[in-house]
């Protein structure tokens, strides 16, 4: 199970290091939304993760790394923005009973 998440990472890892090699932010934006179908793609076979939370999260993540790279967010909001991705789905995650932490 936890292999799936050392999987993702390195789809992620991979994406970000082929991004540094290439100028173009529109190519940057196609890598990101690639990777995102990639990390579905992965996560769709494993019947024990919640793919609902974890591609908001995903899709989240990806949204914040898109405004980055075109440069609508400046990198100091866009480390916040994920710090407040993070926090909202420790603390929650938008589902409407979460009981977890009672």
């Amino acid at each position: 199970m936890h292999q799936i998440w050392f999987q993702v990472l390195a789809v992620m890892v991979v994406g970000s290091i082929i991004k540094y090699f290439i100028i173009n932010p529109l190519a940057w934006v196609v890598i990101d939304l690639a990777i995102l179908a990639i990390a579905y793609l992965m996560l769709r076979r494993h019947p024990f993760v919640d793919l609902k939370r974890t591609m908001i999260f995903f899709g989240g993540l990806t949204l914040i790394n898109i405004l980055v790279d075109i440069r609508i967010l400046d990198g100091m909001l866009g480390n916040l923005a994920l710090l407040g991705l993070l926090a909202w789905m420790l603390f929650g995650g938008g589902t409407k009973n979460n009981r977890r932490w009672r």
